[in-house]
């Protein structure tokens, strides 16, 4: 199920809420004297939702989650209590990271298997039935893996099957993050009050986030997707531009919208997501660019892969190494694809080439030049991230660096796919998300604090008015990281 969809704005949110808080009001009243009893029965109701959530996006694959759910907490108890911890915590990450594999890769891996097997053998492989990836896979397994580690590591306490069925079940962040960590929500899912400053900051995140989805994100992959669609004959150099720019802008917000929508409707239940997007595209490395985008994820990485190969403590050949494992398997998490691949091997060579030029040269990328440099790597290293193949990639990318050759009337093509409708959208995507707002907040530090919460609550209702009319209108949407 989407955020950005009628169903759960007009009749998922206000049933979960209203049941939400009349359990809480019931709690309060019955169990007024015994707090833990009351916080249990308020998780009990958010595990709950939250499991219906899944199963209605999911259906039968709910039984995969379920099955996570208790074998990560009676891990995550047997690290706790047992002396052979590192064994416990060995066996938990294969156990998870194996259930991943299968899902999502299989299909992937056979395919790969069939094709070699036909190129040297020629003869092909028993087609086998497809394995369908379950919604969120990527995203919990990961969340179940720092649980544990974070239990072995002493900074969490070993959790209830309750607590930790609500922490991995979240809905929120349940189908496509943030990737929250135990340690993040713990204090929270033992005590934790709604106040109305969180509820109202809640509905300024969802409403932004859901104006970045549905009246940014939406109306630019129109753009992207007709002008990805094309062939390669009937790409300019223009055209092509214009097609990765608003591809460029159509994922930042669509995937920060639902990271907003997902921090927001955390606060409805009186939950702290960390933040997910920090302006990744004012970025004047590729670098910082990762420090900024995706941050729960690019955080998961080096916190689990790249510091457990070694990091920077070795030899400057082995950083390098490490750092392009990290991005190679960055790239392979996003899809069982060569195109992904391609994508985190790219970024994994310039992060590379980063830290060469810095720590042998003393050479950092700065000012404008910096800004503009990174951005049109990202560019280029999107159009791997969005083409279907390797093929289309290169052909697409032909375009943008003007290697075709085409006819007069062609190039006129721009004008069909750019009205003024769609350019207004990408004047405006751009000017959002390279305005300075860490400029406009000293700005208004001084401001009254009554006169900026009404301002927040007027652009609120505003923003989420003109959403709703638009997902009336538009065609359904789904977020591009729900098939991750």
């Amino acid at each position: 199920m989407v955020f950005s969809s009628n169903i759960f704005v007009y009749l998922f949110l206000p049933v979960y809420l209203l049941l939400y808080f009349a359990a809480d009001f019931l709690s309060r009243r019955v169990l007024a004297s015994r707090f833990q009893l009351k916080q249990n029965l308020n998780n009990l109701v958010l595990f709950l939702l939250s499991l219906f959530f899944y199963y209605w996006s999911s259906g039968k694959f709910i039984l995969v989650f379920l099955l996570s759910i208790l074998v990560n907490t009676a891990l995550g108890w047997g690290i706790g209590v047992s002396v052979k911890k590192k064994c416990l915590v060995s066996l938990g990450v294969v156990f998870n990271l194996s259930v991943l594999i299968y899902f999502k890769y299989y299909n992937f891996f056979y395919d790969q298997a069939a094709a070699i097997s036909l190129h040297l053998f020629g003869s092909p492989m028993t087609p086998h039935a497809a394995i369908f990836l379950p919604i969120g896979i990527s995203f919990y397994t990961f969340m179940a893996i720092s649980y544990l580690v974070e239990v072995y590591q002493g900074r969490v306490r070993y959790a209830s099957l309750l607590n930790f069925g609500a922490y991995l079940t979240l809905f929120p962040h349940l189908v496509a993050g943030p990737i929250v960590r135990y340690s993040e929500l713990e204090a929270e899912l033992d005590h934790r009050q709604v106040t109305m400053e969180m509820f109202f900051e809640g509905v300024w995140r969802f409403s932004l986030g859901m104006g970045k989805k549905v009246i940014l994100a939406n109306n630019l992959g129109v753009v992207a997707d007709k002008v990805f669609a094309l062939p390669a004959s009937e790409l300019t150099t223009a055209l092509a531009w214009v097609g990765i720019a608003s591809y460029t802008l159509q994922i930042y917000y669509d995937f920060s919208g639902y990271s907003d929508m997902a921090i927001g409707l955390a606060r409805f239940f009186g939950f702290h997501f960390p933040e997910n997007f920090n302006q990744p595209y004012l970025s004047k490395s590729i670098t910082e660019f990762w420090r900024r985008w995706h941050i729960t994820l690019s955080r998961w990485f080096r916190d689990y892969v790249y510091i457990a190969l070694g990091g920077n403590r070795r030899s400057p050949l082995h950083t390098y190494i490490n750092l392009f494992i990290v991005f190679l398997l960055c790239g392979l998490w996003h899809g069982a694809a060569w195109n992904f691949m391609i994508w985190g091997m790219f970024h994994g060579i310039i992060l590379v080439v980063e830290r060469i030029l810095k720590t042998r040269f003393d050479i950092v990328s700065k000012g404008i030049l910096g800004n503009g440099l990174t951005l049109f790597l990202v560019m280029v290293g999107w159009v791997f991230f969005r083409s279907p193949s390797f093929e289309q990639a290169l052909s697409y990318l032909s375009a943008m660096f003007g290697a075709t050759h085409l006819s007069g009337f062609q190039y006129f093509h721009i004008f069909y796919y750019l009205n003024f409708g769609m350019m207004s959208f990408l004047v405006m995507g751009t000017v959002i998300a390279l305005f300075p707002y860490e400029f406009l907040r000293k700005i208004l530090t001084g401001i009254n604090l009554y006169q900026f919460t009404f301002a927040k609550g007027i652009i609120s209702l505003l923003v989420l008015f003109v959403s709703l009319l638009t997902m009336a209108k538009m065609q359904f949407s789904p977020f591009i990281y729900f098939q991750f």
